[in-house]
Parts: structure tokens; C-alpha cells; sequence
């Protein structure tokens, strides 16, 4: 849930549905990096539904940064 790498100008970020802990893992360029980290609601496909940002947690270890969005 928490592997996550970036690759030159993009970044892996993983999304927690925190009702049923189910994710979803997506590459995100810059551009659509920075239109997320400003969005207060995101529509993930995968679990059907609008969803509100709660919360994102930052990581970096071993030349990896780490990106997890919590949804509710």
C-alpha cells in the first residue's frame, strides 16, 4: 500500500478508500500532480465514486518519495 517511487517527472501515488481500506495505485505526471494536491474531491474509477480528500502522507526513504491519499 505504501511502495511507492518517482521516476523522473512523474510519481506513483497510492489511493486508500478508507471505508474498505481497498487502493488504487496511479502514475501521475507533474501537471496532474499539482491539479491533485489542490483538488479537495477526486473521481476513482476503480471504486466507483467522488470522493473527498481527507488526507495525504509524504514519505521519503532509500531515494524514493511516497505519496498515499486518503479518501472518504
Amino acid at each position: 500500500m505504501s511502495i511507492v517511487s518517482s521516476q523522473g517527472d512523474s510519481i506513483t501515488v497510492v489511493f486508500v478508500y478508507q471505508k474498505n481500506e481497498q487502493t488504487e495505485e496511479l502514475t501521475l505526471h507533474s501537471a496532474q500532480l499539482l491539479a491533485l494536491l489542490n483538488a479537495k474531491q477526486v473521481w476513482i474509477e476503480a471504486f466507483h465514486a467522488n470522493l473527498k480528500v481527507e488526507n495525504t502522507v509524504w514519505s521519503y526513504a532509500n531515494g524514493k518519495v511516497s505519496l498515499q491519499v486518503y479518501l472518504k
